[in-house]
């Protein structure tokens, strides 16, 4: 088979079709990307040009990744991210202790100089009170900040090397992700259980902004983008955070609204990131149209049988990560066991398309650079179809 370019690999990919191989994503998102400290140890081992090291996220600290690191790897998308608003600036101050800066939703966020990889939800502008909710100033999804040039900087990225555009309409978390950051995870979830009227007026919301932002962010690009992002974890490592039938009340028939709204605005795939244990929601994910899961973690329960996972839900999912244990083999592993481990999940997911290979979530700080290389020299051997 001819080699295809980025873009087309992964259509056929995302469309449950073979194409010449397996496509890439490193740091084609900002949950499938590498900390600055372990890029910087990454591109020394390798001898790659780093570029500038500007960053791409603040809160988790992942780097803007050089055109040499995207060659190396053969990297098949990138990021097109919606701006912040115009009267939004990012202000960092520090003290002896860390640094800290406020957040576009008001939210301070916090980061040790002292053993601090990533800024932390440090303080939250709102309470669950439902009158200080509805005086609480919500971001203006229609600032004409967010999309201004976007359509320009989209033909950009095409021009380079023919990527495939991973589109980012939203900014901040996901529906639940964020009603959790603006005043607090604990605080929310009792909310949830204690106070509905007021967890439902800060899900609609939400919901409003979001299908806004969205909707805005597609009528520039629409036409461009071949996947839209949206993140919003809903399991943690043994369980979800929430109970299925409280996240099937409240939380997927307002995410149904927001990927209606999305589908109704562009042809391109809807990707949903969710860390967890989050097996039993699938079909859930499944029915209100999400086409991608991403990351895939294998080590979180019911979620390491890949094989099952595949054939169970290949024909209407796209797996787009779980490519090796995160926690356990590619930071702590040699690179044989990486290989290994590597190895097996590629064979698991590679017929038929739909699956695109990616580090589970970002490389952490302390992933040993051997194993990064050991786990991309695997597949790099098994990728071809």
């Amino acid at each position: 088979m001819a080699e295809m370019t980025p873009r087309e690999r992964a259509t056929k990919a995302l469309n449950h079709e073979e194409p010449d191989r397996i496509p890439n994503d490193f740091g084609g998102t900002i949950v499938s990307s590498i900390h600055r400290e372990a890029y910087r140890e990454l591109t020394d081992y390798l001898e790659i040009d780093p570029g500038e090291v500007n960053l791409a996220d603040q809160v988790q600290q992942l780097p803007e990744l050089s055109e040499d690191f995207r060659d190396y790897f053969e990297v098949d998308f990138v990021q097109l991210s919606a701006d912040p608003a115009g009267d939004w600036e990012l202000e960092i101050t520090e003290n002896e202790e860390s640094y800290t800066y406020v957040d576009e939703w008001g939210t301070t966020m916090r980061m040790p100089k002292r053993g601090g990889h990533y800024y932390d939800y440090w303080e939250f502008p709102v309470t669950g009170d439902l009158d200080e909710l509805k005086s609480y100033n919500w971001p203006d999804p229609d600032d004409p900040a967010r999309t201004e040039g976007l359509r320009e900087e989209a033909f950009d990225l095409r021009s380079e090397k023919e990527y495939a555009i991973c589109g980012s309409p939203l900014f901040g978390g996901g529906i639940l992700e964020q009603a959790e950051r603006i005043i607090g995870l604990s605080e929310f979830l009792t909310l949830l259980l204690k106070d509905r009227e007021a967890a439902e007026y800060i899900l609609d919301r939400l919901t409003e902004i979001y299908s806004r932002a969205a909707k805005n962010f597609l009528d520039e690009v629409g036409d461009i983008v071949d996947v839209v992002l949206y993140w919003d974890d809903v399991g943690s490592q043994s369980s979800l955070l929430i109970s299925p039938d409280t996240y099937r009340e409240m939380i997927k028939p307002r995410q149904a609204e927001l990927f209606e709204t999305i589908k109704s605005h562009t042809d391109a795939k809807l990707f949903f990131h969710t860390d967890g244990a989050i097996r039993q929601l699938i079909p859930d994910l499944i029915e209100i149209g999400v086409d991608i899961l991403q990351p895939v973690q294998v080590n979180s329960k019911g979620m390491g049988d890949t094989e099952s996972l595949k054939r169970e839900y290949g024909d209407e999912l796209v797996f787009w990560g779980a490519s090796c244990d995160s926690q356990k083999v590619l930071p702590y592993g040699t690179p044989d066991e990486v290989r290994d481990e590597t190895e097996g999940r590629i064979k698991d997911l590679k017929s038929n398309g739909g699956y695109v290979f990616s580090p589970i979530h970002n490389v952490q700080p302390g992933v040993p650079p051997e194993n990064v290389e050991a786990m991309y020299e695997t597949f790099f051997e098994y990728r071809n179809y």
